[in-house]
């Protein structure tokens, strides 16, 4: 096995173009040849992951067969919901929010979260540090 040294260039992508079609016609492979689909819904929180996933899937399958879902919760930042629909719109993509606070809460994920901080932090009361 050969080694490939590590150096900041290793992370330089040389023909993005060619990359986004490969990207893109394994997505339509996967998705309409196995799993018999025909577009694709994808989470949208205005950071890099999800824009990149966005524009990804728009040139898979055409905006009209990409459906947004917002999915703010207690703690995310008003921005990320700008950002998110600046996105959305960008792409011609229909997008809907639905808040998840709720249900994270009911999963105990908010309780489970707090211990987990307290654990490294003992002083961290979550009624005081938000």
């Amino acid at each position: 096995m050969s080694k490939t040294e590590f150096h900041k260039d290793i992370l330089k992508i040389k023909d993005m173009e060619g990359l986004v079609d490969k990207i893109s016609a394994k997505l339509r492979e996967d998705v309409m040849g196995r799993h018999k689909r025909f577009g694709a819904v994808i989470g949208l929180s205005g950071g890099i992951d999800s824009s990149v996933s966005m524009a990804l899937a728009v040139q898979a399958f055409g905006a009209e067969k990409i459906f947004g879902v917002m999915m703010p919760e207690k703690d995310s930042s008003p921005q990320s919901e700008e950002l998110a629909r600046e996105l959305a719109a960008k792409f011609g993509v229909k997008a809907i929010k639905e808040v998840i606070t709720g249900a994270l809460d009911g999963f105990g994920c908010y309780k489970r979260r707090d211990q987990a901080v307290k654990e490294v932090v003992p002083e961290y009361d979550p009624t005081i540090h938000k």
